[in-house]
């Protein structure tokens, strides 16, 4: 209850400007970064492919290194499609014109802020926001700017990610162990 709550847009700069790569050769390799790269329910994505700078600054979203990717495009949002954007080539990504990046000041991490956008709660307020039709619904990103957020110190968010990050070894280290056994069981049934 004594942490600040602030909508993220006060922590976070919300899909940041192109502008900040004035000055950048357009030969430039930058990662591109395609929605199906993107996971689910995964902090973590590997950026597969290059190209220069020219041919990505129009008509794609720009994000850097640490910044967060939200898919914002249905059913994407809704699956959970975001991550953290690291090892890009130059630390410059492009990709999808569906994500919402969220780009972290110095009182938040990156791990908290992709925590609260994949959190049940902001993905069930950010479905019943959307708008437009039928397969088309995208999540407002007025919705993402205000979303209010709690905001400990970063000693607090750092203490509660490293305890998030040891149940999700152990959870990892169960699916291996599901995902080895229904392959035994296939092998003696096959």
């Amino acid at each position: 209850p004594d942490w600040p709550v602030v909508a993220l847009g006060e922590v976070c700069v919300v899909n940041p400007k192109k502008a900040q790569l004035n000055g950048t050769s357009l030969n430039t390799p930058v990662s591109f970064v395609p929605m199906v790269d993107l996971n689910e329910n995964q902090m973590d994505f590997v950026p597969r492919s290059e190209k220069p700078l020219g041919d990505v600054i129009k008509g794609y979203t720009y994000f850097r290194d640490r910044d967060v990717l939200l898919a914002k495009v249905t059913p994407c949002f809704e699956n959970g499609k975001a991550g953290i954007a690291q090892n890009l080539r130059n630390g410059i990504g492009f990709g999808s014109s569906e994500y919402i990046v969220l780009r972290t000041g110095e009182n938040v991490l990156p791990v908290w802020i992709y925590l609260t956008v994949t959190s049940p709660e902001f993905r069930e307020e950010g479905t019943r926001r959307m708008t437009g039709t039928g397969g088309l619904q995208r999540v407002p990103t007025d919705f993402v700017s205000n979303y209010q957020i709690a905001v400990p110190s970063v000693e607090v968010q750092q203490e509660i990610i490293a305890h998030i990050e040891q149940e999700q070894t152990i959870i990892n280290a169960n699916r291996d162990l599901i995902t080895r056994y229904e392959r035994k069981i296939r092998e003696r049934i096959g």
